[in-house]
């Protein structure tokens, strides 16, 4: 349950990605900095939020999702783990939305296989090696996008990018409100079908 929460925040994120298209793709580069600082706030609000919530309600949600109970204890293990990097795994997805949708698919596939290899290696080290359970398949997945966040950053350091933070915030909320209201339609669907 917690991946597929973390699937609907990458769907999320597609608001971003076809916002900051668009606007790229109009010759408006002065509006794609709104859009992405606009994304910042939006999801460090939901990313904090997130953080306190879900590791408070871990026990609840293993309820609701059935979790057996010889593993409901590592369920929710998993879940407090998680939830409390719950602002590493959005700015891991906005991140890789600000890639794609300034066309810069290498960088992403690259950040996306970093992190792939680190959780792989974090599994390994701390479910097989030191047989700590969900909870280390927990420590590794956050630890791992935490890694790519890292390392986009690097990478988007290193680039000219196409469009600049203007001065002017006027037109924030508005702004905040098309990038959300695009990224909702894919987040309820992807939702949707996993909780199907």
């Amino acid at each position: 349950d917690y991946d597929n929460a973390d699937e609907s925040a990458g769907e999320f994120s597609m608001g971003t990605t076809i916002f900051l298209g668009q606007t790229l793709g109009e010759g408006k580069p002065h509006k794609g900095g709104d859009i992405i600082g606009n994304s910042i706030l939006l999801f460090f609000v939901i990313g904090d939020r997130l953080t306190v919530l879900l590791p408070l309600t871990a026990g609840g949600i293993a309820g609701v999702s059935e979790a057996p109970e010889e593993a409901f204890a590592r369920t929710v293990a998993y879940i407090r783990i998680c939830g409390a990097g719950s602002i590493v795994i959005i700015a891991y997805n906005l991140i890789g939305s600000v890639f794609r949708g300034i066309g810069d698919f290498p960088d992403t596939l690259v950040t996306v296989a970093i992190a792939c290899v680190c959780n792989i290696f974090g599994d390994l080290l701390l479910v097989a090696g030191f047989h700590m359970g969900a909870a280390g398949a927990a420590i590794a997945t956050v630890f791992a996008q935490l890694v790519s966040v890292g390392i986009s950053f690097v990478l988007i350091r290193k680039k000219t990018l196409p469009f600049s933070f203007p001065e002017n915030r006027s037109d924030l909320k508005k702004e905040c409100e098309q990038d959300h209201w695009t990224g909702i339609p894919h987040a309820l669907q992807d939702f949707l079908v996993g909780l199907s």
